[in-house]
């Protein structure tokens, strides 16, 4: 899931439209971030993915779907 991350972030780089940008760059920030969090639950840091990722992942999920609702895309 982390890997996936990067494409988001990369299309959020080459695309000029304000409003996808902003939408890529926390699709991916959001990918990457819950890829840390399965990835610190797989290594048992149950305290770094219960406490910093899980509520940072949360965070963005919710930003990106409120930003979403507020513009959407056209």
């Amino acid at each position: 899931m982390v890997a996936a991350g990067i494409v988001p972030l990369i299309m959020a780089l080459k695309v000029k439209i304000h409003a996808l940008r902003v939408l890529s760059l926390l699709l991916g920030l959001f990918a990457i971030v819950h890829g840390f969090y399965h990835l610190a639950s797989g290594f048992q840091q149950g305290l770094l993915a219960d406490a910093v990722f899980e509520p940072a992942s949360l965070i963005l999920l919710i930003g990106l779907g409120a930003y979403y609702s507020k513009v959407g895309v056209a």
